[in-house]
This record gives C-alpha cells, sequence and structure tokens, in this order.
C-alpha cells in the first residue's frame, strides 16, 4: 500500500489532516512537504505526545457518485468529505 499512497502523493492529490481530542475533530487541508516521512511527521507533532489523536487522507478516486480518500497510515478507505 505504500506504494500506492506514494503515487497519490506524488500526483498531488489533495491532503486532509483530521485531529481532535475525545470524539471531537476538525479537517484541513495539508499544504506541507509532499512526502510520506513529512506527513508522519505532521502526524506525530499533531498527536502531540498521545494528548490528541490525528490521521491523514489523501484523495484516491470517485466511486458511485462519491469521493474515496485513503488513511496514509493504514491504507483504510474512507468517505472523501470536502472541506470548506
Amino acid at each position: 500500500m505504500t506504494e500506492t499512497i506514494q503515487t497519490l502523493i506524488g500526483r498531488g492529490n489533495e491532503i486532509h489532516i483530521i485531529s481532535g481530542e475525545g470524539e471531537q475533530g476538525t479537517t484541513e487541508i495539508y499544504y506541507g512537504a509532499r512526502t510520506l516521512r513529512a506527513l508522519r511527521a505532521r502526524l506525530t507533532r499533531e498527536r502531540a505526545g498521545g494528548d490528541r489523536w490525528a490521521r491523514a487522507t489523501i484523495y484516491s478516486h470517485s466511486a458511485g457518485g462519491g469521493s474515496i480518500g485513503v488513511d496514509i497510515e493504514t491504507g483504510d478507505y474512507y468517505v472523501w468529505h470536502a472541506v470548506a
């Protein structure tokens, strides 16, 4: 799956960082360096030593009238939500 994630990153697909505490979180578009290493470093900072949770998803493809994103760490697929 890492190769697929690298391919999606290389294509310039939009990346979202989703982070928060407890059940509440926020989503933002990621504009940082487009490498897996940079994304993992950003998630480490967002997690604040275990006080918060964070994940990053990258747009993958459209299917059935919706859009699909992929979690960059697990490879799990998610319904993609636009960020306002």
